[in-house]
């Protein structure tokens, strides 16, 4: 059973005595899975260098700690130059895992080939931390992740108001409640799993999907109703465009169910804005009903007390 992850800006600020201790508190819910410590890009003058200062207490820090420490990585628009620092640092400092934070304005509609692919030539497991209002509401290549096997660790900030809650983040990525033109969403035809393209809507009401994995130019329909952004999606089930014809299909979202983590936020004062027994109902909401144990990360440990990272954890499980 996995534990859970925690993010740590400033490994100084969560000691690795802590941290031990804390993963043998917690063992009953799969203890302390991961510790991401942020180790790029560098800051600059004035703000004091907390990454560097990361890199440098990488290996000590994972030998007192005990736990597995992964890479966590903030990416930007030049993928080439990420792919290249990631192989670099991954060389230098061994870490067990990669984190990779994309978000900002250049992650819409952007390839992420090149980036991911240097990731996952480091041989480590990755994670992709993602952030919008909720996984519909920005064309992320999802598809890359899918196809690479990146889980979504998706970011839900809900007391800051810059993120979604996580039922609703774990429900949007498992099945869109609304699709846009032009984007790409998962969806299953009989036992396979696999992605197409919202084409076209016809008369207000029926949504043209272009599925990848029945090539030709057969096209299928789900049922969809206006609104002020995209189409609310008002039937996934999908349709042979030919009346008549048997259902052939069912339209999903845009992660599959086992790669779906969120992220939840106890900075800016959230740790203090709820008791224990919210902050269990909290994780425990991270899952659809009589699914398993979903996994959950923490931003950031060095703000959370004890008490709230145990109700996270036994909540999640």
């Amino acid at each position: 059973m996995s534990g859970i992850a925690l993010f740590s800006e400033v490994l100084a600020n969560f000691e690795a005595a802590r941290c031990k201790k804390l993963d043998k508190n917690l063992a009953e819910w799969g203890g302390i899975e991961a510790v991401y410590a942020l180790v790029w890009p560098n800051y600059e003058f004035p703000v004091e260098n907390h990454p560097l200062a990361n890199r440098v207490a990488f290996a000590q820090w994972r030998k007192e700690a005990g736990v597995p420490l992964w890479a966590w990585f903030n990416c930007s628009e030049n993928q080439q130059a990420d792919a290249e620092k990631i192989d670099e640092l991954d060389r230098q400092l061994h870490p067990d895992g990669w984190l990779l934070d994309i978000e900002g304005e250049w992650v819409k509609g952007a390839g992420l080939d090149t980036l991911i692919r240097g990731a996952v030539a480091t041989g480590k497991p990755v994670r992709a931390s993602l952030a919008a209002a909720t996984p519909s509401h920005v064309e992320h290549d999802y598809r890359c992740l899918d196809r690479n096997r990146v889980p979504v660790d998706f970011q839900c900030y809900f007391d800051s108001g810059e993120g979604p809650l996580p039922a609703v983040a774990v429900s949007e990525l498992y099945q869109s409640s609304f699709v846009v033109l032009g984007w790409q969403y998962r969806h299953r035809v009989g036992g396979k799993y696999g992605w197409g393209r919202c084409k076209a809507i016809q008369h207000q009401e029926l949504a043209i999907f272009d599925s990848y994995l029945r090539p030709g130019p057969e096209d299928s329909v789900f049922g969809v109703l206006p609104r002020d952004w995209g189409w609310t999606v008002d039937d996934r089930i999908l349709w042979p465009n030919n009346p008549g014809k048997p259902p052939i299909g069912l339209l999903m979202g845009r992660a599959a169910y086992a790669s779906i983590r969120v992220t939840l936020d106890v900075t800016r004062g959230a740790n203090d804005k709820h008791s224990l027994a919210e902050w269990k109902q909290i994780a425990a909401s991270a899952r659809i009903p009589n699914a398993r144990k979903r996994p959950i990360s923490v931003y950031k440990a060095e703000n959370a007390t004890d008490g709230v990272l145990a109700a996270i954890a036994e909540g999640a499980a």
